[in-house]
């Protein structure tokens, strides 16, 4: 069951597994953070993300200091064990072939308890970098909770193992934040349809200018 409240012995064990995870990826993948100030310390927050491979949450939940809820594909929830573990990291299930209004309740529920959100609004990986449409799902979200966007984008990640080789690679992965979107700002101005078009506009604007930036 996903827990929006955590008690400090959690955190403290969360903090240590990516303290580990970060003595691993960053010698290896010699991670940059371009922006990283940008973050807030606490307060709800949606962070969203370009993705161009199944690395990007693993990286962005390591290298942000921030305690990251993530959406997941509902396959991964077919083992016991790797469900359990997902789980345990803040990860809830979306089956990406049908609507379900679980996934914004859930949302909703993370963000009323002042979390961060890692969404990714193309909705599945695009690994050669070409940023898609995107689902306005993200704009729905960030207007209805009032929640905060900050644009990330990433680099790198489709690179450490490429088809249709069968071993690692280790290229240099980079993360770039943008300005906040201030959701809360745009909602007193524009009647909701149209506040979730202008802030679902922006979000993939920015990423795809912080991706050019980067890759």
């Amino acid at each position: 069951m996903l827990e929006v409240k955590h008690s400090r012995p959690y955190f403290v064990l969360y903090k240590f597994i990516k303290f580990i995870l970060k003595c691993i990826f960053f010698p290896l993948y010699r991670v940059k953070k371009i922006g990283i100030d940008k973050v807030p310390d606490k307060g709800k927050l949606i962070i969203c993300s370009n993705h161009i491979s199944y690395l990007d949450p693993l990286i962005i939940g390591v290298f942000i200091p921030r305690c990251i809820y993530f959406v997941a594909k509902k396959e991964l929830y077919s083992n016991k064990f790797v469900s359990s573990l997902v789980t345990f990291l803040n990860s809830f299930p979306v089956d990406r072939e049908s609507f379900s209004m679980k996934v914004f309740k859930t949302s909703f529920e993370i963000l009323k308890n002042e979390n961060a959100l890692g969404l990714f609004p193309e909705g599945t990986r695009s690994p050669d970098g070409i940023l898609g449409e995107g689902k306005k799902g993200v704009g729905f979200i960030s207007v209805h909770s009032k929640a905060p966007i900050l644009p990330v984008a990433v680099s790198g990640t489709n690179k450490v193992i490429q088809k249709p080789h069968k071993r690692l690679f280790f290229p240099k992965i980079k993360l770039i934040f943008g300005n906040l979107i201030e959701t809360e700002e745009i909602v007193k101005k524009y009647d909701k349809k149209k506040a979730i078009d202008l802030v679902f506009n922006e979000t993939m604007k920015e990423i795809k200018r912080l991706y050019n930036i980067i890759k």
